[in-house]
């Protein structure tokens, strides 16, 4: 198990296109976006212009938790903003200042700790999409 949780660690930092191989480019479990930031994913959900549910999955994207967890958001849009984020069951949700709006060009950084695992700082590109991944293939199967 440790060896496991080694090699994923390392594949999570080596590179983008590396991470991209880990879902995120398919929709999360409950129709989100995925970041991996350690041995635990993130799927953020979309509820308004300024509203986002996140669920903190393990690394098979199930079993959300939010016990010894914790979460911080934060925009890097033309002006910096912070969300407010309480637990709502097994998620967090997420709630930025009016005015604020996610549709707009800008970053998503999210800073998590799943069940006491710290995770790497991950970021979303605003507004939120699939990631498209260049495997190298040109689209064709293996």
């Amino acid at each position: 198990m440790r060896t496991l949780i080694f090699t994923l660690l390392m594949i999570s930092i080596l590179g983008e296109g590396v991470v991209y191989a880990h879902g995120e480019d398919k929709p999360g479990p409950n129709g989100g976006f995925i970041r991996m930031p350690g041995a635990f994913h993130t799927e953020v959900i979309p509820l308004g212009p300024n509203k986002l549910k996140i669920f903190l999955l393990d690394i098979t994207w199930q079993n959300p938790s939010t016990a010894n967890s914790d979460l911080a958001v934060r925009l890097k849009l033309k002006k910096a903003a912070k969300a407010k984020c309480e637990i709502k069951d097994n998620f967090y949700i997420c709630d930025f200042p009016k005015g604020v709006d996610l549709t707009q060009k800008g970053e998503l950084i999210v800073k998590a700790k799943r069940e006491n695992q710290k995770g790497n700082q991950v970021s979303y590109e605003l507004p939120l999409k699939l990631q498209v991944i260049d495997d190298g293939h040109g689209g064709h199967n293996k």
